[in-house]
Parts: C-alpha cells; structure tokens; sequence
C-alpha cells in the first residue's frame, strides 16, 4: 500500500487502500482532487429503480438439506472492476461514448482509452491474494499455511473496501455510477453461473452476492470441482470450492420462522469442519456459557451423515441441553461463563430504555468509573431483589459472592440457542422447554 509497515498496521483498512490510489495517480501524472465535488447524477425515479439494486440474492430454502456445495467467486467484485475497467473517471467517460463495453441492463459505456486508477490499483491486491492463497494450500496444515492465510485475509479486506469506496460520496477516485456498474456485472456473473450450474444438473440452494450454494444428487468433490472450472472458464472469473457439506441448515427469522434470513446458517463439511453465521457461536455477546452448550449440540450432530441420522441424534443433543441447563441452575458454573459483554452505543445518560449494558455502565459510574461511548461492558444478570429495575445487571468487576445470579435469563439464553438449532425441524422454545421437561415459571 506504498506506506511505512508501522503506519500501515496502525491505519484503517481504507487509508491503506487509498494510499495505493495515490500513489497510482501520481505515477501516471494524475491530478488528486484535493477534495471530491463530483456530485451524483441526476436520476429520475424510474432510472434509480432500474440502476440501484444491489447485489445478486437467492433467497435460502429454510431447511436442512443434504450433500450441498459451497461455490465461492472469489474476490468477485474487484476482480469485475479491474477486468471490466470500472473506476470513477472510467464509467461513462466523455471520450469514450461508442465503446464496446456496456453495463449490463443500463447501457453505460465504460472508457477502453484508459485503465482507470481504481484497477490500476487493485491489480497487485488480486495477484498477491491469489499467490497467497496458493502457497498456503502447498503448507497444507503447517504454520506457514497459518502465516499465509493470514496474508491473504488482510488484502481480501482491502479489496472488500475498494468496492465500497466506489460509493463513498468523499472517496477521490469514487463514483456511484461505477458503483452501481459493478453490481449490474455482479449480477450478470451469479446469474450466468446459476444457468450453468443447472444445465449440468445442479440446483441452486441459497445464493448471495458472490457465493452459491449448490445440489446434485450423488454429486461429489469431482463434480463440484469440474463445475468451478466450467464457470471460471465461461465467465474468466476466479471460482473455488469452499467444501462440500454432508447436510447444512438455513435458518429463518427469529421473528417468523418462515422468512428466510441471507446470512443465518450452520452445518458441517465432509472433512469435519463446522461453518456457522448468524447463530450464538458467532456472536460476541454470547457469553461462554451459551457458546458452549452450541458447540456441544453441534457436535452431536456433526456425526450425522444425512438427515435420518440427524433427526436420530436430537434426543442426545437435548440431554447436552439439560446438562447445561442444570449446571446453571444449581449455580455450578463459573463466573468468567456466564458474563456477557456487550459496546456502548452512547453515553449511559442517553439511554431512555435501560438495556443491560446500560444499566452495567451506570453502576460503574456511581463507582467512581468512567465510561464513554464505544466502550465494552462486561456484565452478569442477577435476580431483581428490590423496586430498582438497575440490579437486574452487575457489572463483572462488581459480583461478589452475596449477589444472586438470575438463573432463569440464562436458562432462557439456553434455549433460544437451542431453537437456533433446531427451528429448521419445527422446533420452536416452547416445545423444546417441554420435550426436555421445563416449565417456564
């Protein structure tokens, strides 16, 4: 990112990012606006409609389902703007209103007399990501493959944030238009995968932004693989195989379990490996307690190889359940299990609902502390013993041996990430509190 390696780490993901525009601009003579005072174009109702929609979304069947592949384009949207040209001084340029290369849908033309700054920049992010990615499959399970790994996430970041600056309205080098070109290609690219993964007989299962999950009966690695290689030689995009999964489960809303939510799933691989989104273990407001219990039942199920074998092993993970449900209650869980650490949005005196994280922080303050917006809060919940409605959370530094913890919230912690679990196969808190013979008091 042509910036000294101790500024570069102390930096944000966009400094560093912008530090490579620049010195891009600079060596092909370019002009840097000192500020930006591009403003948008105007667009009529009916043309924003057609132009701002987003990126590709299949919406997940709200089951478990069986031998899913996950195919992953990889750094899809860069790798669209650097192929295609996309960049602020790039899409519908002046000089260039014949051009060969229109956006998709909208028929903007993109400047084929100039490679624009922003992929001038991103080309030596994607070929670095890609060698990375490489050499780490070379270590294997060694430290290096760790080291290179981590090399990789760091440019894929970078990459990530070059196409949200695209849209950023103080980014020099930005333009909606091209923001808005790059997601039109986007959704040509996934829209074009999907019909060549149907003509070779797969169904799409859940597909979101630049991965798609995949079905074939009887399908295998070698299947999965000769698709990724099909579609990276029809569309010239990177393609790879995330894994391929013995069962995975979609999970709908927390509100209404029959809408289905993009980003809330877990299941687990033929190697073994688990992949969650969305539930307890990938929350850092759960506390270990929670946590624990989830990974426990997962583990239960990640023995199952197709859904009777799954459906067969629910009792055991109920007793998982119990066992974690009795611990708490009985008050045989440590203390560092069961705290729950959650950011301040705002200062506590602006808080008009007295949320537990609040209710934390306004103790420490009558303690003499100091907390201030963006701070963590670690808190316990404890039993309600007088008419003050700020007893129900103790911070963590405060609990002592004399204050009571409130079981019951962390028995119902339990159960809902049981529910997370379990809601594909019709489960919802009440059944589950009934079948593991607890009444809600």
């Amino acid at each position: 990112c042509i910036m000294p390696l101790q500024k570069a780490s102390r930096a944000t993901i966009g400094t560093n990012m912008t530090s490579l525009q620049l010195y891009n601009a600079v060596r092909q003579n370019v002009l840097i606006p000192w500020n930006k005072n591009e403003a948008e174009e105007w667009k009529g109702e009916v043309e924003l409609l057609e132009a701002d929609r987003g990126g590709f979304v299949f919406e997940p069947w709200t089951r478990i389902h069986e031998n899913v592949g996950e195919l992953d384009l990889s750094s899809l949207y860069p790798s669209l703007m650097l192929k295609y040209n996309l960049s602020g001084e790039t899409v519908k340029c002046g000089c260039c209103l014949d051009s060969s290369v229109r956006v998709p849908e909208l028929g903007h033309n993109v400047c084929q007399r100039w490679q624009g700054i922003v992929p001038r920049s991103l080309n030596i992010l994607l070929r670095k990501k890609t060698e990375f990615k490489r050499v780490k499959k070379v270590f294997g399970d060694s430290s290096g493959a760790f080291a290179y790994d981590k090399r990789q996430a760091a440019l894929k970041w970078i990459l990530v944030c070059s196409f949200g600056y695209l849209g950023f309205k103080n980014a020099r080098f930005g333009k909606i238009d091209a923001h808005i070109a790059t997601c039109t290609f986007a959704r040509e690219a996934l829209g074009k995968a999907r019909k060549i993964a149907a003509s070779n007989g797969f169904n799409m299962v859940h597909g979101i932004v630049d991965s798609m999950w995949l079905r074939k009966p009887g399908a295998g690695v070698d299947d999965y693989e000769r698709l990724c290689t099909e579609i990276m030689n029809k569309l010239g995009l990177p393609v790879s195989l995330e894994g391929v999964y013995k069962w995975v489960a979609f999970l709908g809303s927390r509100v209404d379990g029959r809408i289905p939510v993009l980003n809330r799933y877990y299941g687990v691989r033929h190697d073994g490996t688990f992949r969650v989104r969305g539930i307890e273990l990938r929350r850092h407001d759960s506390p270990r307690l929670v946590e624990n219990c989830q990974r426990e039942m997962l583990s239960v199920f990640a023995n199952a190889g197709c859904l009777l074998e799954f459906n067969a092993l629910i009792p055991t993970a109920l007793r998982v359940l119990e066992k974690y449900v009795l611990l708490i209650m009985t008050g045989s869980v440590p203390m560092q299990d069961i705290v729950i650490r959650k950011s301040m949005n705002k200062v506590p005196s602006e808080y008009l609902n007295l949320v537990p994280q609040a209710v934390g922080a306004r103790h420490l303050i009558r303690k003499g502390g100091n907390v201030h917006a963006g701070q963590s809060i670690s808190y316990i919940l404890t039993r309600q013993q007088t008419g003050d409605r700020e007893t129900r959370a103790l911070p963590a530094e405060l609990f002592g041996n004399q204050v009571k913890v409130d079981s019951e919230k962390y028995v119902d912690l339990l159960i809902s990430c049981a529910r997370n679990i379990l809601d594909p196969l019709g489960f919802d808190e009440e059944l589950i509190r009934a079948t593991i013979g607890l009444s809600r008091q």
